[in-house]
């Protein structure tokens, strides 16, 4: 499951690529993708996936295998989802705007 704490990192990986990787140029990047991207990485790219990122809060569904039926209609935070009694949670990404 993914948690605040792993949304925490990722936003500290990718505040570090953008900046310490972005200014010596998108060529460096390369080794760090596991299959290569379609076109240039551009640093305009990064950083709004940052600004993304800082509005996003997490929230899980529950869902009943094979992943096409949802068991709940309500969304759970973090708290919730650990004591879901399914075991089948889908992650959801909330981007909230001001």
């Amino acid at each position: 499951m993914l948690t605040k704490r792993h949304l925490a990192i990722i936003r500290a990986a990718l505040q570090f690529f953008d900046e310490e990787m972005s200014p010596h140029g998108p060529d460096v990047a390369h080794p760090y993708f596991e299959e290569p991207l379609q076109g240039e990485l551009r640093a305009e790219e990064l950083r709004k996936l940052r600004e993304l990122l800082a509005t996003t809060e997490l929230r899980y569904l529950e869902y009943e295998p094979p992943g096409t039926n949802i068991a709940a209609q309500a969304l759970l935070t973090q708290e919730q989802a650990r004591s879901a009694p399914s075991s089948s949670l889908a992650t959801v990404l909330l981007v909230l705007r001001p």
